[in-house]
């Protein structure tokens, strides 16, 4: 098994989820999926296991990744220009005619309007009379139903760009996000073509955060949602095993154990990176037990420069693109605070950092923000509920980004 920190992992390197695959593959006889998660946690690993295993029961697969669209025709433009690809790669008569229907819907796409708010949001040379996107659209997925064809569509970032709408179009943003979740609820199942098209969505920013804070959490309920949880700690060990197996570096049980709790949500990333970090730490200091050189390891890929520190400060940004200003802000504080200790912070003091940052809240209407904003902290992975003291405490699910985040906020 190879070392690998950051490019998604196929074959060989696939390691520990081939069940997991399996499982989405089956959900997808039947249904559409959204896989969310934070960044670095394998969904593009994963949602390309599920390709893999479609294209060998004879679906087609294309993917496309959305989070530098802005607009409804930047996500029409990726889909045309994927399936085009994916048409030039068959032969035949057939797959001629879909070329020259395909490429007549792109000289559409290209003079879209945007949003479905009247004719003033044109794009190029598109006169009033402009196609609708969502028009565009289902004579898209319509195309692909005139072939006997099964079709899996990968969209990677839909959260990002969803985002993206919502913030360069202030008046409208919204009601556009509505409108485009409606379209994919509404019109793309109620297509003749529904039954041989699906979906798999991610996004490393929550969808699901995005539909609650603007009241339209009814657009999603049509999608199976799929999370991707850490590894056990048998399989993280099992892991991190093979790895120095395939190093030849000798790690006992203990030194593996501690490792894997060194990590404390062991999802294959930061497995990945520590036992990286770990593995040059041992070159550079011969004779030292790995077992000493662990603590040492966390603390160097936690520091600036390093690859995974640009990794944790996403973290920090993904706050950002999901919630208003205050409400960041806020979260940051409570993160601050319960950064300062492994074992977290007791959920008392937590609310009463609500309410000392809002003192003109009424007790009932600060402890309903503080759950609005556990509930996100707890489903994005920021935090984990643990009780194992009699108190319940929220700590950081992650533990080196509990330290990288303290040792951020801290003089």
């Amino acid at each position: 098994m190879d070392n690998i920190a950051g490019s998604p992992v196929e074959g060989d390197n696939f390691f520990g989820r081939d069940d997991v695959a399996r499982h989405l593959r089956e959900i997808l006889n039947h249904d559409d999926i959204l896989l969310l998660g934070p960044r670095r946690i394998g969904k593009t690993s994963l949602a390309r296991a599920v390709m893999a295993i479609t294209h060998k029961d004879g679906w087609k697969v294309v993917e496309i990744v959305v989070a530098s669209c802005n607009d409804e025709k930047g996500f029409l433009d990726k889909l045309e220009d994927a399936l085009k690809k994916a048409l030039d790669s068959f032969t035949g008569k057939l797959w001629d005619e879909m070329r020259d229907k395909l490429g007549a819907l792109g000289k559409r796409i290209k003079s879209l309007k945007l949003g479905g708010f009247g004719a003033t949001a044109e794009v190029g040379l598109a006169s009033t009379d402009a196609d609708d996107w969502a028009t565009v659209g289902n004579d898209l997925l319509a195309l692909l139903g005139e072939l006997d064809d099964h079709w899996l569509i990968y969209v990677d970032e839909l959260p990002i760009m969803l985002f993206n709408i919502i913030r360069q179009d202030s008046a409208n943003g919204v009601q556009r996000v509505r409108r485009f979740l409606d379209w994919f609820r509404n019109d793309v199942r109620a297509l003749a073509s529904a039954g041989k098209v699906r979906w798999l969505i991610s996004g490393s920013v929550g969808l699901d955060t995005l539909v609650q804070e603007h009241g339209m959490a009814d657009t999603i309920n049509s999608l199976n949602h799929q999370n991707l949880p850490p590894f056990t700690d048998p399989l993280a060990c099992q892991l991190i095993r093979e790895l120095a197996t395939s190093y030849a570096i000798t790690l006992d049980d203990t030194a593996v154990r501690s490792l894997v709790d060194a990590v404390s949500w062991p999802q294959p990333y930061y497995l990945q990176i520590v036992f990286q970090q770990l593995r040059s730490l041992i070159a550079a200091n011969p004779g030292t037990p790995p077992q000493d050189l662990i603590d040492k390891t966390i603390e160097l890929i936690i520091q600036p420069g390093v690859g995974a520190d640009n990794d944790f400060h996403h973290w920090d940004s993904r706050l950002n693109m999901q919630l208003s200003a205050p409400l960041a802000a806020l979260a940051k504080a409570l993160l601050n605070q319960s950064a300062t200790l492994a074992r977290g912070t007791r959920a008392e003091n937590l609310l009463a950092t609500v309410q000392q940052r809002h003192p003109d809240a009424t007790d009932d209407e600060a402890r309903a923000l503080f759950v609005r904003l556990r509930d996100i902290l707890l489903r994005d992975a920021y935090w984990l509920a643990d009780d194992s003291s009699g108190t319940r405490h929220y700590r950081f699910a992650l533990e080196p980004l509990r330290r990288w985040w303290n040792r951020r906020n801290s003089l």
